[in-house]
């Protein structure tokens, strides 16, 4: 036992230095052999007027199958160097131009084949007038905030216009912006959040490239009291059991709800209502108060049937 512990761990380290220089000895060797492989080229259009810009779907890259030792293959693909497309004297239109061989941005003294172009083998573009736009900005806000803590659905944008920049058919179609989603889920204070524009058409940008936007929150308070059901217009021969419920209403501390007595709760149920009898109706708020949300305890009642 104590001979194979010596074979296994005496000189640990200079075994471990031999087991590398082996492991990379042999890794040498085999990426010397030939391979073949498809090679990504990304597409790097160069010398476009500043009064253009590119529009539309445009291939990211090209595609080839080339042919020479692993070792200069995965060193090709690990630098992935651009294949440059000049567009000096172009004109708005349609762009159209033939890729091959010669296109690929192959090193210089490596000896490597190209078997084959896989895509795209004709490079299509549309290029269209470059435009700039002023248009408003709106805020894309979703959740809710932590128990306890209002947001009465308002928000501030800083600026709240930018100007969009890009190919005038797609500018041309924007009426707006708008930013990347905000949470305020389980929030309890009033966010200040630097966000980009979202969902931009592409080849647009946006000046400035950020906006800021402020969501006040407030702690809420709560209010019960009793209100009478009442019924849609049209329906007023019937009535409800319970004929009241509790209207629960949260509002800001700070202004607290003059309107909560404006609250009023009415039953909704499609029509014929006489085949809702004797059955469960919801209770909804029928005119929704600026600053208040209510809701009610229960929220349906018991629909009876129209009064003697």
């Amino acid at each position: 036992m104590s001979l194979l512990r010596g074979l296994l761990f005496d000189n640990l380290g200079l075994k471990l230095v031999a087991l590398l220089l082996a492991v990379l000895t042999y890794l040498n060797v085999y990426t010397d052999r030939p391979a073949t492989m498809i090679v990504s080229f990304p597409i790097r259009v160069t010398d476009l007027p500043d009064s253009l810009s590119l529009s539309g779907p445009a291939p990211a890259a090209v595609q080839a199958e080339l042919r020479g030792t692993a070792k200069q293959l995965i060193r090709l693909r690990v630098t992935e160097p651009p294949v440059k497309v000049s567009l000096a004297g172009v004109s708005a239109g349609h762009y159209e131009r033939a890729l091959g061989p010669q296109d690929l941005p192959l090193p210089t003294g490596v000896e490597l084949q190209v078997d084959r172009m896989v895509s795209p083998r004709t490079l299509e573009l549309q290029v269209d007038r470059r435009i700039r736009r002023t248009l408003p900005v709106a805020a894309r806000i979703e959740g809710v905030p932590a128990g306890g803590t209002l947001w009465d659905g308002s928000y501030e944008i800083r600026p709240n216009q930018v100007t969009v920049i890009g190919p005038a058919a797609a500018v041309d179609e924007l009426d707006s912006v708008r930013t990347e989603t905000i949470s305020v889920n389980g929030r309890r204070d009033t966010l200040l959040v630097s966000v980009e524009p979202g969902s931009l058409p592409d080849w647009c940008s946006t000046e400035p490239d950020r906006v800021e936007v402020r969501i006040p929150l407030e702690l809420s308070l709560v209010r019960r009291y009793p209100v009478d059901v009442e019924s849609p217009h049209g329906a007023e021969s019937y009535h409800t059991s319970p004929a009241r419920v509790t209207a629960i209403v949260t509002t800001s501390r700070r202004h607290p709800a003059s309107g909560a007595a404006e609250i009023h709760a009415e039953w909704r149920a499609d029509p014929p209502y006489s085949r809702r009898v004797g059955q469960r109706v919801a209770v909804r708020v029928r005119d929704r108060v600026p600053g208040l949300d209510a809701r009610f305890e229960p929220d349906s009642v018991t629909l009876l049937p129209e009064n003697p």
